[in-house]
């Protein structure tokens, strides 16, 4: 029998509002063979918001341009279509992961930035391990968290037991949560890209990111994401706010890695994230 706690959480994810109807519409236009570039564009800057958000991304360090891009035309070519449906996917949760989680103990943007650097991990470890989608590993790893952001009231009012539990006992995050709340983050994760209609593999890879052996369907993905939550938060140094930096004992049968290799995936995430390690 469900907690009211964890009642009340089911019932915050079923009041979130759907995505956006203007996000909707590009992502079905993305599907039309016949739409152009321009078009997307044009649909982009019906909605301020997403045009800026847009923008953003096209001008990010992580593209690797020199050149600022102050044209959404110019930013769709730079991001492309598969990075695109990507970001509109996100965008949906995009400005909450960059407010401040108190029961976290993050500050404004620091989820966010996590978020990103996994993102980036994800996409790596996917090519580099040939994984079919490197796109889909983006996306996952951009909202691995995404359950924090309806959890973290219930983090701060137990934060002194979460606390107790994660740095006297040693236990990781995830599992303390799901023993004194009742449900852990990545479940909520998973059942918020529910009801944002997320693809089946997404919603299970947000949900099983810290223990991928229990996926429904194939663990490959969220060993990824697994993965590259680790190295992130490895590579980036110790961290105020709470972060589960564990990585799962069968990531490394999943992946068909071993310790030696992990090694050189840990410095060269610390290559492309720019941290020395």
């Amino acid at each position: 029998m469900l907690t009211q706690r964890v009642q009340a959480i089911l019932q915050s994810v079923n009041h979130l509002r759907p995505i956006p109807s203007n996000v909707t519409r590009v992502l079905k236009e993305l599907e039309n063979p016949r739409v152009s570039l321009g078009m997307i564009a044009e649909y982009i800057g019906l909605d301020q918001a997403l045009a800026a958000l847009v923008l953003q991304m096209a001008n990010s360090a992580s593209l690797g341009y020199g050149r600022t891009c102050t044209s959404l035309n110019d930013a769709v070519v730079r991001i492309g279509v598969k990075r695109l449906k990507s970001l509109l996917l996100a965008s949906v949760a995009v400005d909450s992961m960059n407010r401040q989680l108190s029961g976290y103990r993050l500050g404004a943007g620091e989820l966010w930035n996590h978020s990103v650097g996994t993102a980036v991990t994800a996409e790596w470890a996917a090519r580099t391990l040939a994984y079919p989608d490197p796109e889909e590993a983006y996306v996952a790893g951009l909202l691995h968290d995404i359950g924090k952001l309806l959890l973290d009231q219930y983090v701060l009012t137990d934060y002194s037991q979460i606390i107790l539990y994660v740095q006297k006992y040693n236990q990781p995050l995830w599992l303390v949560e799901e023993k004194l709340i009742g449900i852990d983050h990545a479940r909520v994760g998973g059942l918020i890209a529910q009801r944002w209609g997320f693809p089946t593999v997404l919603m299970d890879a947000i949900s099983f990111h810290h223990y991928p052996s229990s996926a429904h369907a194939s663990p490959v993905l969220p060993a990824i994401v697994n993965l590259a939550n680790y190295l992130t938060i490895k590579v980036q140094g110790s961290q105020q706010g709470l972060f589960c930096d564990v990585l799962h004992p069968d990531v490394l049968t999943i992946l068909s890695l071993d310790e030696a290799r992990l090694e050189r995936f840990q410095q060269r995430v610390g290559d492309i994230l720019g941290v020395s390690v």
